[in-house]
């Protein structure tokens, strides 16, 4: 009895080569759509009053970005299953499986790549901003920092020198007071009192004034405060959403470039004359 082998080499499952081409040109196709809709979103932009479109300009950003986000999954998944080897003998089922995998390890090594470059540009701009931080407060990275800089403000009509106001560690410690009440309706007694001190001999008002000056902040900080916040969660929420919305198009792009590769579509332009 003789056993029959089959020595045919069997193709690997997933195409590492059509997976790296894959995610290059989905990072290549959207940096130059980012690029794009960053051009385009500066044009509703005025620093004239009554001339900007900042609303409109917001909701063509988001509807941007969800845009670029399908078109750079979709053509990503669908060039790395495009050239991803034929596989014989197999299933068309188990095939069309195999070729949305290929898609979706492309949409995983994208999402890699983007969050490798976002932390090495992170860590650069935070070198590269060192020794600024070091010579100027870093109160201006807060949201809080243009509403404390104003607390110490001289009344109307009183020269304003050009010397500072506030130390870098009064304002930091201003905000970090506010910081620290942060969910409260009010400040703490002992908290008002040491902030209204500081304004009082800061600003050259009297302890009544520069209280009014600290409620009146401390509400305008709360709102500020709120605003971040939920400004990040959207920002989040979006994220998440945007990158499932990636996972389904990368999917359905290698199935459509399996496709093409196994019907033998011709990958060109076509120039028909009119």
């Amino acid at each position: 009895m003789v056993e029959v082998v089959d020595m045919r080499e069997t193709p690997p499952f997933l195409s590492w080569r059509g997976i790296i081409a894959g995610a290059v040109v989905g990072a290549a196709l959207s940096f130059v759509l980012t690029a794009l809709g960053i051009a385009g979103g500066l044009s509703f932009l005025s620093p004239w009053p009554g001339q900007s479109h900042s609303g409109l300009a917001s909701w063509i950003a988001a509807l941007w970005a969800l845009i670029v986000t399908i078109a750079t999954f979709l053509i990503a998944g669908y060039v790395a299953a495009r050239v991803r080897p034929r596989a014989a003998d197999v299933p068309p089922d188990e095939v069309e499986f195999r070729d949305g995998l290929q898609g979706l390890v492309t949409w995983g090594v994208c999402v890699l790549l983007g969050l490798l470059l976002a932390a090495s540009a992170g860590s650069a701009a935070l070198n590269a901003g060192s020794s600024a931080v070091s010579k100027f407060s870093s109160a201006n990275s807060s949201p809080l920092s243009g509403i404390v800089s104003a607390l110490a403000t001289p009344p109307e009509g009183k020269p304003v020198t050009n010397a500072q106001l506030m130390s870098p560690d009064e304002e930091k410690t201003i905000e970090a007071v506010f910081m620290r009440s942060f969910g409260n309706d009010k400040l703490a007694p002992a908290d008002r009192n040491l902030v209204t001190s500081i304004i009082a001999s800061k600003a050259g008002i009297s302890q009544e004034e520069a209280q009014k000056r600290v409620d009146d902040a401390y509400t305008n900080a709360i709102a500020a405060l709120d605003k971040a916040k939920k400004t990040t969660e959207m920002t989040g929420l979006l994220t998440g959403l945007g990158l499932l919305i990636g996972l389904a198009a990368a999917w359905y792009g290698g199935v459509r470039g399996g496709a093409s590769r196994d019907t033998n579509v011709p990958a060109r332009f076509r120039l028909r004359s009119f």
